[in-house]
């Protein structure tokens, strides 16, 4: 016999019920999901559900999301849920460079001390962000806690550029990645502190001119022969236990050498057989060979050597 999910959803605060969340149900496994519209009184229902594993998504602009997975048996008879959402602080503001631009393209992170895992440590929040054409930014509803902002992407190009500089020079020399306000690791950023339903709003950041040094090294070991796209990636890891930004390096010379530009900070370095690319110039990862993690100050690192086990 099918089962139903049914309940009410009410302001954590002041415990009235709550009509504007959306509610959501999706069943593991399986793609698709369920909506539903909650009535004058708070209340939703789910009917004619066959068995299985289920998350239940509550989401509003105005309260902190909150999910629950559910569990429907055969001869089960599910309880009225009781849900309470408790509102959100937000995080907004303005970022431009120093030229009081905003940047081409630019997204941010929000990341706070908490779990992943079964690990303590820094974590992101709710993934990336992504800001505005004109620099605007405003966090997702968020529950009571210190926030650091992490900001990457690529300023716009400027009047005075260099003609006829190569493409992926002058590329570089836009890219930004840093922890407000101009941060490498977590341990040296600013957090804000918000509390239950507050907004802090009217930030005005600038983006830090990134200074950029070279690492030089070398693959040793037993290394492919023949046509394989081997590369050496470089991960920023800020202090902390989330990736929160991508990975981008060079292919590895037939001598092992390679050769990147990176700002300081600390980075793991991995070094990874990539598939061809597809038609939209996308890869994937076939297998990671080795890895190390390096710190880049303020001048070029020489040297590094990266072994691959027989």
């Amino acid at each position: 016999m099918n089962q139903s999910v049914n309940g009410c959803v009410v302001d954590e605060t002041t415990g009235e019920p709550l009509t504007s969340p959306d509610v959501r149900l999706y069943r593991i496994g399986v793609s698709g999901e369920t909506c539903t519209s909650l009535d004058e009184h708070g209340c939703f229902s789910f009917s004619d559900l066959p068995e299985g594993e289920y998350s239940l998504a509550f989401q509003d602009k105005n309260f902190v999301p909150r999910y629950e997975r559910l569990t429907l048996a055969q001869g089960q008879i599910l309880p009225s849920l009781h849900i309470a959402l408790r509102p959100g602080g937000v995080l907004s503001g303005r970022i431009l460079d120093d030229k009081q631009q905003p940047p081409e393209r630019c997204w941010f992170t929000l990341v706070r001390a908490g779990e992943r895992r079964g690990e303590s440590g820094y974590i992101s929040d709710s993934g990336d962000h992504k800001v505005s054409d004109d620099g605007t930014f405003c966090s997702p509803p968020l529950p009571p806690a210190r926030y650091f902002l992490r900001f990457a992407g690529i300023l716009r190009k400027p009047a005075d550029a260099v003609p006829n500089e190569p493409r992926h020079l002058a590329m570089q020399q836009r890219i930004f990645d840093f922890l407000y306000p101009d941060a490498q690791d977590i341990s040296d950023a600013t957090g804000f502190d918000v509390e239950l339903g507050q907004t802090i709003s009217g930030l005005q950041l600038q983006i830090p001119r990134s200074i950029w040094y070279t690492v030089r090294g070398k693959v040793t070991g037993e290394l492919p022969t023949g046509d394989h796209r081997i590369n050496v990636m470089f991960s920023r890891t800020m202090g902390t236990i989330d990736g929160i930004g991508g990975g981008s390096g060079p292919k590895v010379g037939q001598d092992g050498t390679f050769e990147h530009q990176v700002q300081s900070g600390d980075y793991a370095v991995e070094v990874w057989e990539l598939a061809p690319p597809e038609p939209d110039g996308r890869t994937s990862v076939l297998r990671k060979f080795a890895a190390t993690n390096i710190r880049v100050t303020n001048a070029d690192l020489e040297g590094i050597e990266i072994h691959i086990p027989s």
